[in-house]
């Protein structure tokens, strides 16, 4: 596994690269990879590294072997080290991952901000690419939520933020990553907490898939397929969503929406269902969550096959006023 085998950059010129580390197999390869790359590419790397400060000593021994290694590579690092993390995560109540994944990614942003930098790389690998599928199929995702991890995905955030993030090692497994780096002589540091079975994502990663292995050898390699597959085809249906806002006489205000119920109702229904998730979406971005049952209820409500108007949850009310269907969202 050489730093050609890598993904091109996804931009051009000379720019400056987030990179998150924490000092595991998975990100200490990526940075390594990305710093051999960046030689030729004069891409500037800046390493950005998250003290949660949650298992103590080995947090302290985390952060020193990235700095360490930054230091005999001259990659600029930045850390963060987080106080009161399990307080103000009970206080929000929040997951421990759902946390933690906020604050890195609020910290990214406010890197690439101050760096000017295109954005953040992350060191997603295909095992994690299947986690994530699985874990989506298990939850009852439909097409986009079974795309997975996308290789360059702008990850919306609180606040109106954005940030974009890169994920060039999807289609490699964690053992290339560690093959490559006992090549370089590098080592890494292990989170005993991910051989834990307390998280769901443990759960799946130890329990679940070993033992839906048993009947597919490959079934990492399967999962990643498939969530690649679903990445093209949710694209291929993005780009079909364009006109069809001018076709179904679409009327956008500030908090609601019509269209014409029959125009719409004449749509192919995956398509009907993909725009009443884009229209959801587009008045309350929290709205990803909203059901494959409740989209349904739309698509009845707007045909006329059902009487409204009717409450959804997520702040939205829905139902047909003559001939025009409606969505309506109160923020709660």
């Amino acid at each position: 596994m050489n730093g050609w085998l890598l993904p091109p950059f996804p931009f051009s010129g000379k720019q400056r690269l987030i990179v998150g580390v924490s000092g595991g197999a998975d990100s200490l390869g990526l940075l390594s990879l990305l710093k051999e790359r960046s030689l030729l590419n004069s891409v500037r790397l800046v390493a950005a590294h998250v003290n949660y400060g949650l298992r103590g000593e080995d947090s302290l021994k985390d952060e020193a072997k990235v700095r360490r290694l930054c230091k005999e590579w001259e990659i600029p690092l930045k850390t963060l080290r987080v106080s009161d993390f399990k307080r103000r995560m009970k206080k929000l109540k929040k997951s421990p991952q759902d946390f933690a994944r906020e604050i890195r990614y609020s910290f990214f942003s406010q890197l690439a901000r101050q760096e000017k930098a295109w954005g953040v790389a992350v060191a997603h690998h295909r095992e994690d690419q299947a986690e994530t599928v699985l874990d989506r199929l298990l939850r009852g995702a439909g097409a986009r939520g079974l795309s997975g991890l996308r290789p360059v995905q702008m990850l919306e955030l609180s606040q109106g933020r954005s940030l974009k993030v890169w994920r060039p090692l999807l289609s490699n497994s964690r053992g290339q990553i560690r093959d490559y780096l006992e090549s370089r002589g590098i080592t890494w540091r292990e989170d005993k907490s991910n051989q834990g079975k307390k998280y769901r994502r443990n759960q799946i990663r130890h329990e679940i898939l070993p033992f839906l292995s048993r009947w597919n050898p490959n079934l990492s390699e399967t999962l990643a397929r498939l969530g690649e597959t679903c990445a093209a085809e949710d694209a291929f249906l993005e780009e079909l969503l364009r006109p069809l806002g001018r076709k179904v006489q679409s009327r956008w205000r500030a908090s609601s929406y019509s269209c014409n119920g029959p125009r719409f109702d004449k749509l192919p229904l995956a398509l009907r269902r993909r725009w009443v998730r884009h229209v959801c979406e587009g008045l309350n971005p929290v709205a990803r969550g909203l059901t494959f049952d409740r989209i349904e209820e739309v698509l009845r409500l707007w045909a006329g096959r059902e009487k409204g108007p009717r409450d959804l949850g997520f702040g939205f009310t829905a139902g047909r006023k003559r001939n025009q269907g409606f969505l309506a969202w109160k923020k709660g």
